[in-house]
């Protein structure tokens, strides 16, 4: 993620040992490994970031592992691992930690025979995140290089109204999860005039600590980690990412705790906003592939931690889990179907909030016919006599 170790994946690409290796990558931030040698076997967690870079140059094999998931199949030896690539950060004690993100590395690096590590100096240190005295790390160099970012983009009409929709269900003192992109940047610049609101989250943007500087997050109301930002990993630019270096209010911490269905659904008013490609009109959701001009799967995301956040809002006390997609994609097709073209990521049973510019469709206790006109009322409205057809057409409606 946002400490992959560039620099040795470079050095690794660059002197490609001669015998065929099998390479596991998290969720990739940098495209590096497009050109490795194709008698590697490379794996990654998904096409999420750059792995769809990745996976459309050469062959990636694609778990389908949760986000936590992956950190387990480590923990408890269920994978074999030989050498373990790290990014590692410094404090001015000498201390080492995670750098930007904990992800599965640390899990990997306990059962490893090797570990080699980058020491980078622009990368922050996170609070939570100390490298453990009983993890020996066998060979280290020095770096300094911006982490990799992935870039949001602008925010346009449709993600900025889709935030205000969000923001209007989101209550003062609810406890936010993201993801990253223009979407819930949208979203969280639409949340100034909130007050009280804390974060567990997977990832920690710009846009998320603008609210914690303003006051508008204060964790203040957390009935877990009360007065903490609970982060797996902090996403940005090298100004940012200078910011939250040692930041008292942020606490990085392992995939088996900020991922954990058990630990959020305790917490209470647990909003959880992810997006998706397409959403089907029973509210089952894709966010892992898109069918190309041939009829192909095409990758271009992933599992991740969607299916535990959306699990634990569900169960959380007065907790929510929006799904945001707009309405058409760029080139005008629906993201609203009748039936999923790719993989359904979450089930139907798995839907709470639907939302697109055009509003927000609440499938939590809707029957079948319900689901189906609360999604069509969301599509684009060129879109919806196809989907009223193709619903009366399979007896839904």
């Amino acid at each position: 993620m946002s400490s992959q170790p560039r620099a040795l994946q470079q050095s690794l690409l660059q002197h490609r040992p001669v015998m065929p290796l099998s390479v596991t990558l998290g969720v990739a931030f940098s495209p590096d490994m497009s050109d490795a040698p194709e008698d590697w076997q490379l794996q990654g967690l998904g096409a999420m970031g750059s792995g769809s870079v990745v996976a459309s140059k050469r062959s990636l094999g694609l778990s389908t592992l949760t986000y936590s998931a992956f950190e387990q199949v480590y923990a408890q030896a269920l994978w074999p691992v030989d050498v373990v690539l790290v990014s590692l950060s410094r404090d001015r004690q000498g201390r080492l930690y995670l750098g930007a993100s904990h992800g599965a590395a640390l899990a990997a690096a306990r059962r490893a025979r090797v570990v080699l590590a980058e020491v980078n100096a622009q990368a922050p240190c996170l609070l939570g995140s100390q490298w453990p005295a009983d993890v020996p790390i066998h060979a280290q160099w020095e770096t300094s290089y911006a982490p990799p970012e992935l870039s949001a983009g602008a925010a346009g009409a449709a993600e900025r109204a889709i935030g205000q929709h969000l923001a209007a269900r989101i209550p003062d003192g609810a406890c936010l999860q993201v993801g990253i992109g223009s979407l819930p940047s949208a979203l969280l610049d639409c949340l100034s005039g909130h007050r009280r609101l804390g974060v567990h989250s997977g990832t920690y943007g710009q846009a998320m600590h603008r609210l914690l500087l303003s006051g508008a997050i204060d964790n203040s109301e957390k009935n877990i980690d009360n007065g903490l930002c609970v982060i797996g990993c902090v996403v940005g630019p090298a100004d940012f990412l200078a910011q939250t270096d040692q930041h008292p209010m942020l606490r990085m911490r392992s995939p088996a705790y900020t991922h954990d269905v058990l630990n959020i659904q305790g917490i209470d008013r647990f909003f959880s906003l992810n997006s998706a490609l397409e959403v089907d009109l029973l509210g089952q959701v894709n966010a892992e592939a898109i069918v190309d001009e041939h009829g192909r799967w095409r990758y271009v995301g992933g599992i991740g931690g969607l299916p535990e956040f959306a699990n634990a809002a569900l169960r959380a006390p007065a907790g929510q889990s929006a799904i945001a997609l707009p309405a058409r994609t760029p080139r005008a097709r629906s993201r609203i179907v009748a039936k999923l073209s790719g993989p359904a990521t979450l089930a139907a049973s798995q839907a709470d909030l639907i939302v697109t510019e055009h509003g927000v469709a609440e499938m939590r206790h809707a029957s079948v016919d319900q689901r189906v006109m609360k999604m069509v009322a969301i599509a684009d409205p060129l879109d919806r006599p196809a989907l009223l057809a193709q619903a009366r057409a399979i007896g839904w409606i």
